[in-house]
């Protein structure tokens, strides 16, 4: 089996600063896990993340 990849969507309406905390939550999450950050992607004026991991 080849290496897996995960995109993740993490957003928050309210403010940067806490799609920022829910970001490094998801991190830290999927560090633990042992997943490896490929690519972090920020929409602009949506206060949206796009996280690409792979295993």
């Amino acid at each position: 089996m080849g290496k897996q990849f995960k995109v993740i969507k993490v957003s928050n309406t309210w403010s940067i600063e806490k799609l920022r905390k829910k970001v490094e939550d998801t991190l830290n999450k999927s560090s633990e896990e042992g997943w490896e950050v490929i690519d972090i992607s920020y929409l602009a004026n949506l206060y949206t993340a796009m996280i690409t991991i792979s295993k």
